[in-house]
C-alpha cells in the first residue's frame, strides 16, 4: 500500500512538474504573440523605412517620395526612403525580406522586381511572392512608342507592313537587357511578327539622344523624356499602350485602336511588408496609402510626370503581381530572354 502511495506521488509530482513546464513554454510561445498586439495597437510609433531597389532620381524614387511624404502625414510618423540600388532591384528585395514583419521597413515592388525580374534571374534570394505580404498598387506611368522621323510610318499599322518589307534593317533601343522596354518591344514584335534589333542602353537617358540622331528607330518607354522632342518634331508618337489615350497626348491612339489588343503595359509600382506582418498592420498601411494617392496635391505632382494613379486593396495588388509574372514570364520565354 505504502509502495502504492509512494509511486502515485511520484507520478502526480511528475504530472505537475510536466504541467508547469508546458506552461511555461505556453506563456513563453505567447510572449512574442503579445508583444505583437500591443506593437500592432500601438503602431506606427517609430519612423517607417522605405526600401527603394533603385537609385535616387527616376520614377521609383519619385514615387516613393511623393507617397511617403503624405503617408508620413496621415500616420504621425516619418517615413524614411532608403535607396538600395543594385541587381534590379533584388538587393533592396533581400534587404526587406529579412526583416522584421512589424511594418516599420517596407519594400516599393515595380514591374522590373515583381514582374519580369523573376522570369529572367535564376537565382533570387528570395521568393518573390512567399516572401511578402501585398500592401497595394500604387500607381502606373503608360508606355508610349515613339519613333524617329525618318522612319516612313505615322501609325502602327503603316510600320508594320513597312518592316515587314525590310526585316532586318531597323533597330530599336531600350533601358536595358531585361528592362520593361526591352520585354514591352519584344511582346509587339511578337505581335506584329516583324523583325528588329535590339539595341540595349544602361537607362533611358543614354537611349535617348541616340534616337533623336536616328541612330535607332523605335523605343517604348514613358512619355516625359520624349514629350518635348515630340513637339519639337524630332519624334513621332506612334501609339500608346495603354487601355485609354494619354491625356498628355490625346491624338496618339492606343495599340488596341491601331488593331494590336493584348499590349497594354505600364511602369507600375507598389508597396510590399515582409511576410507575416499583422494584418491589422497591413490594413492600416493599405487605407494610408490609398488616403495618400487621393490627396489633390499627390495627384497634380503625378500628373505632372504622365504617372497614373491606380490604388488597390491588398488581395487585388497580390492578384495583380502573380498575372504579371505570369504574363512576363511567358513574353520572356517566347523572346528566349535570360539574364543568368
Amino acid at each position: 500500500m505504502l509502495a502504492h502511495s509512494n509511486a502515485a506521488c511520484g507520478i502526480a509530482h511528475r504530472r505537475r512538474t510536466t504541467l508547469l513546464g508546458i506552461g511555461a513554454a505556453l506563456a513563453l510561445t505567447a510572449a512574442p504573440h503579445l508583444a505583437t498586439a500591443a506593437d500592432t495597437a500601438d503602431y506606427p510609433s517609430k519612423p517607417i523605412r522605405v526600401i527603394v531597389g533603385f537609385s535616387p532620381g527616376g520614377s521609383a524614387d519619385l514615387t516613393a517620395r511623393t507617397v511617403g511624404q503624405k503617408l508620413g502625414e496621415l500616420l504621425g510618423q516619418t517615413v524614411v526612403v532608403d535607396n538600395r540600388a543594385g541587381a534590379s532591384g533584388m538587393i533592396g528585395g533581400d534587404l526587406v525580406a529579412r526583416a522584421a514583419p512589424d511594418g516599420y521597413t517596407l519594400y516599393e515592388a515595380t514591374m522590373t522586381t515583381h514582374g519580369i525580374g523573376p522570369n529572367l534571374y535564376k537565382k533570387i534570394p528570395y521568393d518573390p511572392i512567399g516572401s511578402f505580404e501585398p500592401l497595394g498598387l500604387m500607381v502606373r506611368i503608360p508606355l508610349v512608342m515613339f519613333a524617329h522621323t525618318s522612319v516612313p510610318a505615322t501609325s502602327v499599322k503603316k510600320l508594320v507592313a513597312h518592316l515587314k518589307a525590310n526585316p532586318g534593317k531597323y533597330r530599336y533601343s531600350s533601358a536595358g537587357n531585361g528592362s520593361p522596354p526591352h520585354l514591352v518591344a519584344e511582346l509587339f514584335k511578337l505581335k506584329a511578327g516583324v523583325d528588329i534589333l535590339h539595341i540595349p542602353y544602361k537607362g533611358t537617358g543614354a537611349a535617348v539622344p541616340d534616337l533623336i540622331a536616328g541612330q535607332v528607330h523605335f523605343m517604348i518607354d514613358g512619355p516625359p523624356p520624349f514629350l518635348g522632342h515630340v513637339k519639337a518634331g524630332r519624334l513621332r508618337a506612334l501609339a500608346a499602350a495603354n487601355d485609354k489615350r494619354l491625356a498628355l497626348l490625346p491624338d496618339v491612339p492606343t495599340f488596341a485602336e491601331s488593331g494590336f489588343s493584348g499590349m497594354e503595359a505600364g511602369l507600375w509600382y507598389g508597396m510590399l511588408a515582409p511576410k507575416g506582418t499583422p494584418r491589422a498592420i497591413v490594413e492600416r498601411l493599405n487605407s494610408a496609402i490609398n488616403q495618400a494617392l487621393h490627396d489633390t496635391e499627390v495627384r497634380k505632382r503625378f500628373s505632372a510626370s504622365a504617372i497614373e494613379v491606380i490604388g488597390s486593396t491588398p488581395e487585388e495588388f497580390g492578384r495583380y503581381v502573380r498575372a504579371e509574372i505570369k504574363r512576363w514570364g511567358e513574353v520572356a520565354r517566347a523572346a528566349n530572354i535570360q539574364l543568368d
